[in-house]
């Protein structure tokens, strides 16, 4: 194993310095986007961090946000350090919050919190790592590209999710509203920071970097990284690369249906066929961003959360269409896809 602890030390998959390039070139390119739109840079970007950060709902806001695409990030990075890319936590969040619903729906508010509250979240997160077996599978026995698959099955999930928001899980008021029956209050995370949406499943973020970290350091996170870089190589050293596939990407799926349980808990209060966001696909994005580095995960979704919150200011305080922050998310994912795909051509060549 001490073979493959210097194998990996010396991967070249990941670069701060890269990264950190990407998001200054984000970042500039959004000054000028700043300018087109009548609006100084400097005041532009002023507005975006006092958004984000200038006020205790700001604040709130931020990290509520960040909050569900730190934890799929954190759930991807197995499988990404397994050369593994899988891209299914749109739908996986989708049918964690769904399973979470009906769970937290079906036991009632006569049930307490104590009850409500695991047993919401376990059922979350075993559906969404459930949803990815069927992709693992086909990975795994068929060699079906995981990108085709989980892409795939994010339709599906979202497909299910409006049917069931249309019949069996749809509100009792008859409201003609597409969502359920709000989630019952012992069913709803506490709230953590008085005046924001802030509750206490923000602590989930950094338990799951600190596990991750831990588990970086064992030999089988040791082993996954070699199996991405080479795998003739880890199948020497013992790794059996079906099993590792399949585990990363049921823990995947786990980690965003348990992010589709605080969503609804934690933030909504119900279920909608919006719940997904986008935030699944995000995350993915921020795993990269953050280099597959718990730490790095952790400042990349403050990032993104930080210009979600902000963009509502930005848009108050200069008259820039609030759009702009999704923009902005758009060049770092195309600097960052340039950097990773340059990245891997050199290791090609050599």
């Amino acid at each position: 194993m001490a073979s493959v602890r210097s194998l990996a030390s010396v991967r070249s998959l990941r670069s701060g310095g890269a990264v950190a390039a990407a998001l200054l070139a984000a970042l500039v390119l959004g000054g000028v986007l700043l300018s087109v739109a009548g609006s100084d840079p400097l005041d532009g970007y002023d507005a975006l961090l006092t958004g984000a950060f200038g006020s205790r709902y700001g604040l709130g806001e931020t990290l509520v946000r960040a909050l569900p695409l730190a934890l799929i990030a954190l759930g991807v990075t197995p499988a990404l350090r397994a050369g593994v890319f899988t891209i299914g936590a749109e739908g996986q969040l989708a049918v964690g919050a769904l399973a979470a619903t009906a769970t937290a729906v079906g036991l009632g508010g006569g049930a307490p919190a104590v009850l409500l509250l695991p047993t919401a979240a376990v059922a979350g997160a075993l559906a969404g790592g459930a949803w990815a077996v069927l992709p693992a599978l086909l990975r795994v026995r068929a060699r079906v590209n995981e990108i085709l698959s989980t892409l795939l099955l994010n339709y599906v999930a979202l497909a299910l999710l409006n049917y069931s928001l249309r019949t069996w899980l749809g509100t009792s008021t008859g409201d003609s509203t597409l969502q359920s029956d709000p989630l019952p209050a012992p069913a709803m995370l506490p709230n953590l920071l008085t005046g924001t949406r802030l509750h206490w499943g923000v602590l989930a973020a950094p338990l799951a970097a600190a596990a991750l970290a831990w588990w970086m350091r064992t030999p089988r996170g040791l082993a996954y990284e070699v199996l991405g870089a080479n795998p003739a190589l880890a199948a020497r050293v013992g790794v059996r690369r079906g099993r590792a596939v399949a585990g990363a990407m049921v823990v995947a799926g786990a980690a965003a249906g348990f992010a589709g349980w605080l969503k609804v808990a934690g933030v909504d209060g119900t279920l909608y066929p919006s719940v997904s966001g986008g935030l699944g696909f995000s995350g993915v994005l921020v795993a990269l961003l953050g280099g597959l580095r718990p730490a790095g995960i952790l400042v990349a979704a403050l990032v993104f959360g930080a210009l979600s919150a902000g963009a509502d200011g930005l848009q108050i305080d200069t008259g820039v269409p609030a759009s702009l922050a999704t923009v902005i998310q758009g060049l770092l994912l195309f600097f960052v896809a340039i950097g990773f795909e340059a990245r891997r051509r050199r290791r090609g060549v050599a």
